[in-house]
């Protein structure tokens, strides 16, 4: 239960970071970097998808896209950050209230979940902006990238393992 819970933080956390902004973009961002050995890399992988990168979107496309973005509710990062310095201050103290911790994460979570469905409320309007055949390609962008996100996670798991 503490390894999913951690999980759905750390991954609600990560998403609620990633901005809206991308959706103007009809080109893939140019790749990081490579990084240099001797460095953290796992986190070289696939980072903010853009499903809408490669759909060649109209002008027209592109501004509603952007009014919708604009329109759409902010997160309040500096809410999110105390909640953060919140859960830190309880991990990081003499003795271990696990019913405190846990009302912290729920609040977190439920927080996230609010993000997340205003977030995929605006991305389904954006949705329905394409044309039949940029939806078509958006789903084939979107398995792509799930294909890539599992080759990912598998070379994490391999990089992971202890030396025999």
């Amino acid at each position: 239960m503490r390894k999913l819970t951690a999980m759905v933080v750390a991954s609600t956390l990560a998403l609620s970071s990633a901005s809206f902004a991308f959706a103007a973009e009809t080109t893939p961002a140019t790749p990081a970097p490579a990084q240099t050995q001797g460095k953290m890399d796992h986190h070289k992988g696939p980072r903010h998808h853009n499903p809408f990168a490669g759909l060649n979107l109209t002008e027209q496309q592109r501004t509603q896209m952007k009014a919708l973005m604009k329109d759409s509710p902010r997160p309040d990062r500096g809410d999110m950050k105390k909640q953060m310095d919140t859960l830190h201050g309880l991990v990081a103290s003499n003795s271990f209230d696990e019913s405190k911790v846990k009302a912290e994460i729920d609040q977190i979570s439920q927080a996230q979940a609010a993000r997340m469905l205003e977030r995929a409320k605006v991305e389904n309007k954006m949705y329905n902006l394409l044309t039949p055949e940029q939806k078509k390609q958006f789903n084939e962008n979107y398995q792509k990238h799930g294909e890539k996100m599992a080759e990912h996670q598998r070379e994490h798991k391999a990089d992971a393992k202890p030396a025999a």
